[in-house]
């Protein structure tokens, strides 16, 4: 037997988590606290788990305030608590912040549409920190490898980041700052700190290798200039002649060994056209870039440190003040393609049917399944800001989205692959339900029922045929292709189903691992509009695609 100090603990903690949770405790959630609290429960665990599912039913038909006036009343503390924690949540202090003069930055290449990674991390902690302190936060398109980054890519990069409620400031594009670019490097050779190198990569790399100067580095200004004009217009072919930073080639780091700053790729940019051929390399175009806009503090990933370092050589360089470097380390879901190139390669193999394909950790493929910006966003900052890497799990970030979609996604009964059958001894009739349990708002529905046709799911008929089972919302049948009625009465444990009977429609489920199944719905779900976020009745959360003709539903997650 459960003691009463135990349920009044279960009774306390479904309080607390009904109120995080907009008013529905969840089970699952509660049953590591009781342990935590009292390890010895361990032992008794399907006991406790009972007596928890009880005590969550009785919290869950209260309303929300109901909820919290007894929690107030039986544990203000825990209340209090939840309040402390709920203000210290967001994004640490920033070091050298000063309110309204943050400026950050988010520069993604356009190889690719924007992914979770990148949003969760470069997006989220440029964008958070530049509202926190109200500062400004800047886009920068990096586009200066014209043979990777597609125009179409830069324009999904931007909607994705306005979808997501992400707003910037500015936007800038690399490409058309190539003139500013020219004139820092011709600082950097007229003052002897720059080069230009026609060794063949092979050779270069070979005194790179052996700490080496390559017989170029010998050039004078006036020759290396020279050089460096000819490169601009386009005088060397592809490979010929690098712009490098005269550092030293004798550094322990072999980084900063005379690195790149311009090389000539003459492929068509899908922006600039044929006008340039010399163009700027990640670090060069960089550390100028974070100049000339003002970038206060930087967030990269820790992969980027050596990059910070040749960065750090162009400011000491031009005697410029250099940005705060944040690194931060990157979150990883295990099982999940995690690089663009990865993506390319499953798409070129006819794997993927496109960037959006529900398989993918891209932000557009996210939106398509029904997660919220107001999720992923929560993810970030609860993720906060460290430089070890994060493994997570869908769900984590699922159970945010939950709690978002959950108090308004209509529910319907669907039923995946069907399985027909007949209920004797039970008569035709229609009954009248709420859309969603907790929220009359969202309206009602009508559910009609015909003993000579009813479908339930194709998986729910070989598992369950030859046992007793109720119909969700009607009474209990012995299941076969010729079901018979088997009583009202509410049996504990016994498996409770959902069903369609006629009028039905029939619809198209996509789900996350690329398998698209028929399926029937109530006739309700006709009401349904493009965008609109449906649970599917034991099935799991999804978003309407197509509303129009067969309807498409893109599953989310359970």
């Amino acid at each position: 037997m459960i003691d009463e100090r135990t349920k009044m603990m279960i009774y306390k903690f479904a309080l607390l988590n009904a109120v995080t949770h907009n008013g529905k405790a969840n089970p699952g959630a509660l049953m590591g606290k009781i342990i935590a609290a009292d390890p010895s429960f361990r032992m008794r665990a399907m006991e406790i788990k009972s007596e928890i599912e009880r005590i969550v039913s009785d919290v869950n038909a209260m309303g929300i305030e109901e909820q919290r006036a007894k929690l107030d009343e039986l544990a203000p503390e825990l209340l209090e608590r939840k309040k402390e924690k709920k203000k210290d949540e967001g994004l640490p202090e920033l070091e050298g912040a000063e309110e309204g003069k943050v400026v950050t930055r988010f520069a993604p290449s356009p190889t690719g549409p924007l992914t979770l990674g990148q949003f969760l991390r470069a997006v989220m902690l440029s964008y958070g920190y530049a509202r926190k302190y109200k500062g400004k936060f800047i886009l920068r398109i990096e586009d200066t490898d014209a043979g990777k980054i597609e125009k179409e890519f830069i324009e999904w990069i931007k909607e994705d980041l306005k979808k997501c409620g992400v707003d910037y400031d500015l936007c800038v594009h690399q490409s058309e700052r190539i003139e500013i670019y020219y004139r820092h490097a011709d600082e950097l050779v007229k003052a002897g700190k720059a080069y230009v190198c026609t060794c063949p990569a092979e050779k270069f790399k070979e005194y790179k290798m052996r700490m080496e100067n390559c017989p170029c580095r010998a050039d004078s200004e006036k020759e290396a200039m020279e050089k460096w004009e000819k490169m601009k217009a386009g005088g060397f072919d592809e490979g010929e002649a690098v712009l490098r930073l005269k550092i030293s080639m004798q550094d322990k780091n072999p980084v900063m060994r005379d690195p790149p700053a311009f090389r000539i790729n003459k492929k068509e940019h899908p922006l600039a056209g044929w006008k340039y051929s010399a163009w700027p390399l990640y670090n060069f175009a960089c550390a100028v870039d974070d100049h000339d806009l003002g970038i206060t503090h930087v967030f990269r990933g820790k992969e980027h440190e050596h990059n910070t370092a040749v960065q750090h050589f162009i400011f000491d360089a031009f005697g410029w003040k250099k940005p705060v470097v944040i690194n931060f380390g990157m979150i990883r879901f295990p099982g999940t393609v995690q690089h663009t190139r990865e993506m390319k390669e499953l798409l070129a193999k006819g794997e993927i049917s496109g960037w959006d394909d529900p398989r993918l950790p891209t932000i557009r493929a996210l939106l398509r399944r029904g997660f919220v910006p107001k999720a992923l966003k929560e993810f970030a900052f609860r993720c906060g800001l460290t430089k070890n890497d994060i493994q997570s799990s869908w769900e984590n970030i699922e159970a945010i989205n939950r709690k978002y979609i959950d108090p308004v996604a209509k529910r319907y009964m669907v039923a995946i692959n069907p399985a027909k059958i007949k209920v004797k001894g039970a008569k035709k009739g229609e009954m009248t339900e709420p859309l969603h349990p907790q929220n009359p708002s969202l309206g009602e529905k009508k559910i009609c029922f015909d003993p000579e046709e009813v479908y339930i799911s194709g998986d729910d008929f070989e598992k369950l045929k030859g046992k007793k089972i109720r119909l969700k919302g009607l009474f209990n049948i012995m299941l076969s292709d010729e079901s018979e009625y088997a009583g009202d009465e509410i049996v504990q444990g016994m498996p409770k189903i959902q069903w369609v009977s006629v009028p039905n429609v029939a619809i198209s489920v996509l789900f996350p691992d690329g398998r698209k199944e028929n399926a029937i719905s109530e006739q309700a779900i006709s009401d349904a509009k493009d965008g609109d976020i449906v649970q599917m009745e034991r099935i799991g959360f999804g978003r309407i695609e197509k509303a129009e003709g067969k309807i498409t539903v893109v599953f989310g997650h359970k």
